[in-house]
């Protein structure tokens, strides 16, 4: 099961998970932030995993999406935060990667 508690702020909004961010919990995570995420919405975001138990591929192609969205997150394990990083680095390879594909020739 997975619990998503979202605070809205003036400035900010934050996303508390907590459980288990797998399967169906995982798709679920991922059905909630694009029915409550606002295009143009210009708040910061920060998604907090201090009490997730368990992520698996689901869950991390769904923090990807999110993290390329340029969330901040917070995570209190060395696992989750090394999992953060993992994905941190995919992004910004495949960022890269794209900006020398799709870039012309002068």
């Amino acid at each position: 099961m997975l619990k998503i508690t979202i605070t809205d702020l003036s400035d900010e909004q934050r996303w508390s998970l907590e459980g288990q961010l797998v399967g169906q919990w995982a798709a679920e995570l991922k059905s909630r932030w694009t029915e409550v995420r606002q295009v143009g919405d210009t708040r910061k975001c920060v998604v907090e995993l201090i009490q997730v138990a368990s992520i698996d591929r689901n869950g991390e192609a769904v923090l990807a999406e999110i993290m390329s969205q340029g969330v901040e997150f917070i995570a209190s394990d060395v696992y989750t935060k090394h999992l953060l990083r993992n994905l941190r680095s995919e992004l910004k390879r495949s960022r890269s990667k794209g900006k020398q594909d799709g870039g012309g020739k002068h």
